[in-house]
């Protein structure tokens, strides 16, 4: 639609469990938690582990890279991205052994493919937040 406004993008909450990710995601890191007894990370962050669930977790940072498990070309779009429209979504295997869903950036739909290794880059949402986002790794 011609006459739709673009709305800002929604920004997170950060609470006190998610606080250490989101600091570290604004300083260009990655970090995810991590349960030194099953040798495990996991992603989202949580307040225990869904391997042990015990409450031992440590923030480490990862390397960034993974390859693409699934994606999709969105056509009618999210809030505040408005005007963006046709953009890439998909699902990155990262190599830490956790799989997470992101925005993927510099490369076309015609370019993408199932398997396709790919790294971290940056989206900037407003003055006090960025999100994490995928780029091809050539």
């Amino acid at each position: 639609m011609a006459d739709r406004e673009k709305r800002p993008r929604p920004a997170p909450t950060p609470t006190n469990i998610t606080r250490p990710f989101w600091d570290a995601v604004n300083d260009h890191k990655f970090l995810l938690q991590y349960d030194p007894d099953a040798d495990k990370y996991q992603f989202y962050p949580r307040g225990i582990s869904v391997h042990t669930g015990k409450q031992n977790l440590e923030w480490r940072e990862v390397s960034g890279k993974g390859t693409i498990y699934s994606f999709t070309e969105t056509v009618i779009p999210a809030r505040g991205f408005e005007g963006e429209e046709p953009y890439l979504i998909a699902a990155v295997d990262l190599g830490e052994g956790v799989r997470l869903m992101s925005l993927l950036h510099n490369c076309t739909t015609e370019e993408v493919e199932i398997g396709m290794a790919v790294r971290f880059c940056w989206d900037k949402i407003d003055d006090d937040f960025e999100y994490f986002a995928f780029e091809p790794d050539r």
